[in-house]
């Protein structure tokens, strides 16, 4: 073949090429999945509760990334009125539903049972109270701690806020119908905590899920409050840490209930002194 029709062979070649390529772009990528749409679940009410909801929502985000879930400590009154007005999606409530609450349409769930323990300063020499002397200090009739075994001072009573679930449960256990006399009222589990560490006079109560090094639980009648001293019905000072729902859950709610009550919502619950359920 002649170099001449050769190259012009060569030209239309390269041609028909750059023609190919510029009229048939390489075939993009598929775009990447959309992420999921995120879920929110509003959880709120006992600050008690609140406690160890955190610790749960925390797990339960960790394993659904696309569902968010907000915790609010507010109180078991306000827990169980929005768990019913449709302010949380989930209440919390550290009492049984009492009054007019059990016609409210709720779904009760119990997730787990509580101790509440009666927490003084950790310079108090004070180890252990009868029922009735816890009850006649709550009532105004015991007011030195002397008259227990304690130092010759003043005995400083703290109280949870009205509305609260912790007090409601530990007033129908240790002085049912008769009112405290208490020289301090606290917002919140950690306000009382707080309150009664910086007051090497003081006594109050807590859910034992929020006991730290700053207070010390007493016990009462020779027990101390642990969830093994409430399971074998040891311990008087007990109740139940319920979640509430208007009616049957969504999907949703259904989804992170079930994994509180089951196996590893459990085991986080029995971690942080709770008695399980399951």
């Amino acid at each position: 073949m002649k170099k001449g029709v050769l190259s012009s062979l060569l030209v239309v070649l390269l041609l028909a090429t750059s023609v190919v390529a510029i009229g048939c772009p390489p075939e993009e990528e598929d775009p990447p999945a959309e992420d999921p749409v995120e879920e929110r679940l509003v959880v709120g009410g006992s600050s008690s509760v609140y406690v160890v909801a955190v610790l749960l929502a925390e797990r339960f985000m960790e394993k659904h990334p696309h569902i968010v879930v907000e915790t609010h400590s507010v109180g078991s009154t306000a827990g169980v009125v929005g768990a019913h007005e449709g302010t949380f999606d989930i209440g919390m409530s550290s009492r049984w539903l009492k009054g007019d609450e059990p016609g409210w349409g709720l779904g009760e769930f119990v997730i787990c049972h509580d101790a509440i323990a009666a927490i003084v300063h950790p310079d108090n020499p004070v180890e252990n109270l009868t029922m009735e002397e816890v009850r006649k200090i709550f009532l105004g009739e015991i007011t030195n701690w002397n008259e227990v075994g304690g130092k010759d001072v003043p005995i400083t009573v703290i109280i949870r806020e009205e509305g609260s679930g912790t007090r409601g449960a530990f007033e129908d256990i240790v002085h049912e119908d008769i009112e405290p006399v208490p020289t301090l009222i606290k917002i919140g589990t950690g306000g009382v905590r707080a309150a009664v560490a910086g007051d090497p006079s003081a006594i109050g109560y807590i859910t034992i899920a929020a006991l730290d090094e700053t207070v010390r639980a007493l016990k009462v009648d020779g027990v101390a409050p642990t969830a093994a001293a409430v399971l074998a019905g040891d311990y008087g000072i007990a109740r139940p840490f319920l979640f509430l729902t208007y009616g049957e859950p969504d999907p949703l709610e259904r989804k992170f209930i079930d994994f509180v009550l089951g196996p590893e919502g459990q085991d986080m619950l029995a971690d942080e002194g709770m008695v399980r359920v399951d």
